[in-house]
């Protein structure tokens, strides 16, 4: 008997590649004969005595306030939950079932626990454990899969690591291309997204920020300047930058080498990973196109392999 999928995940947002991956893979998975649903879930909150007040009690009606608005806030972003119109992702309004042997709920490295309290719980690394909220809880008996190479080895105790890496990829071409390209370029572009906390390494004179543009208004600007500069080391815009003709640059995380950064090669085709390693990247740029247009058609293949490798551990 086939298992029903639930991918735990935002609401679609066609400028958060994880958002967008996880909306991917349920629409693979239905495209595949599998079963399968997108759900969103609400935040989950550590309140202790200690968390709350330490034991003060204006800092303590502070938090109760902070966290009322941000429960109501979720829930009007769930009832105006949006998916992708061209994607395969019904949506589970009902998530007061019995997730039992028959299903699999796949949750971001995110996710604080099991809040389902599912039986068969994937958890897919989509960034370093930890990044982006300094806790890791997860559980025995969890399976977890790595998006790509960029993720560090993570292995938690009573659960298995998978060796495959479940890399699925969506993008959007129809933005991201040669067409209406500028003759001559001029400035720059950059955005900050998760590395935010890093110092401007750049010039800001005719500089354009992209976080929080559509993929067309950031399209055309990477079709007239001349570099983009990413303070984010892993974001498909430094990919989508390349494939419009713009020079890539990649500002390096402290302490993290290249071949840290992505030990396959190909990961690091067209994108300078640092200003000293620019010349590598534009010998590489002409591979890019090939390279994500094969990398998008293995995703299928790739959630085969998943799937095989999900049903050998919860059999």
């Amino acid at each position: 008997m086939k298992k029903k999928y639930l991918i735990v995940t935002p609401s679609y947002d066609e400028n958060n590649g994880g958002c967008i991956v996880q909306h991917k893979l349920c629409s693979i998975l239905n495209e595949l004969g599998y079963e399968s649903y997108v759900a969103p879930l609400f935040t989950r909150y550590y309140v202790s005595e200690f968390s709350a007040s330490n034991y003060n009690l204006k800092a303590g009606l502070g938090f109760v306030k902070r966290f009322v608005k941000t429960v109501i806030q979720e829930r009007k972003q769930h009832k105006n939950y949006r998916t992708n119109a061209s994607f395969n992702t019904p949506r589970l309004m009902d998530l007061n079932i019995n997730f039992d042997e028959s299903w699999v709920i796949i949750y971001p490295e995110v996710t604080f626990g099991n809040p389902l309290n599912a039986k068969n719980v994937v958890r897919w690394l989509l960034h370093q454990p930890g990044y982006h909220t300094n806790d890791i809880f997860y559980g025995k008996g969890e399976l977890l899969v790595k998006f790509n190479s960029g993720i560090d080895d993570f292995i938690f105790p009573g659960s298995k690591t998978a060796e495959p890496e479940l890399k699925i990829i969506h993008y959007p071409l129809e933005h991201y291309n040669l067409n209406n390209t500028a003759e001559e370029r001029t400035g720059t572009a950059y955005c900050l997204r998760k590395g935010s906390h890093k110092a401007i390494q750049h010039d800001l004179t005719n500089s354009i920020l992209i976080d929080g543009m559509s993929h067309a208004e950031i399209a055309e600007i990477f079709k007239r300047v001349k570099t983009f500069i990413s303070y984010d080391t892993y974001t498909a815009y430094s990919l989508f930058a390349v494939l419009c003709g713009c020079e890539s640059i990649v500002i390096p995380d402290e302490g993290v080498m290249v071949n840290d950064w992505y030990p396959n090669v190909n990961d690091r085709n067209g994108i300078a990973y640092g200003y000293n390693d620019i010349e590598r990247a534009r010998e590489t740029a002409g591979l890019v196109k090939k390279h994500v247009e094969i990398e998008e058609n293995k995703s299928v293949d790739n959630v085969k392999v998943f799937i095989n490798e999900v049903e050998s551990y919860f059999k």
